[in-house]
C-alpha cells in the first residue's frame, strides 16, 4: 500500500469539538483499509485568507497532520467524505513525500563558455541584442 499525508484544517471549535472532527476522519480513513501511522496538530492559527466551506466564511482553523498507509482507491472516497464534513474546511491528500521517487542528481552543467563571451561583446553602446532581429533602445534622444 502507499503511504500517504493528509493535510487537514478544521474550524476553529473548542476541544472536544475538534476531537470528535479527528475522530470521525481516522475512523473513515480505517473503514476504507487505511492504517494510520501518526497524526500531527499543527496547532490553531489564522488562514492566510477568508475561506469559504459549507456557507460559512472562515478566518481561523486548527491544522493537522495525518500519516498513513492506503489503498489507491481510498483516496478519492476520502476526498468526497471530508468534503461533505460540515467541519473541515480544507483537506488535501497527497503522496508522502519520503516515499516518492529521488532523481539522481546530474551534477553541475557545463556552461558553453565562449558563446557566453560571444554574446557580451554583441551587446552594443545603445541598445541590447535581445533576439534575432529585436532590439531595445536605452538611450533617450531629446
Amino acid at each position: 500500500m502507499p503511504r500517504y499525508e493528509l493535510a487537514l484544517i478544521l474550524k476553529a471549535m473548542q476541544r472536544p469539538e475538534t476531537a470528535a472532527a479527528l475522530k470521525r476522519t481516522l475512523e473513515a480513513l480505517m473503514d476504507r483499509g487505511a492504517i494510520v501511522r501518526n497524526l500531527e496538530n499543527l496547532g490553531e492559527r489564522a488562514l492566510p485568507y477568508k475561506m469559504s466551506a459549507h456557507s460559512q466564511q472562515h478566518t481561523r482553523g486548527g491544522y493537522f497532520l495525518v500519516d498513513f498507509y492506503a489503498p489507491t482507491t481510498t483516496v478519492e472516497s476520502m476526498m468526497e467524505h471530508l468534503s461533505r464534513d460540515i467541519d473541515v474546511i480544507r483537506p488535501n491528500i497527497v503522496k508522502h513525500p519520503l516515499t516518492q521517487e529521488v532523481k539522481e542528481c546530474e551534477g553541475i552543467v557545463p556552461v558553453p563558455l565562449e558563446e557566453k563571451l560571444y554574446s557580451t561583446k554583441k551587446r552594443k553602446a545603445k541598445g541590447i541584442l535581445l533576439g534575432p532581429g529585436m532590439k531595445m533602445n536605452l538611450h533617450c534622444e531629446a
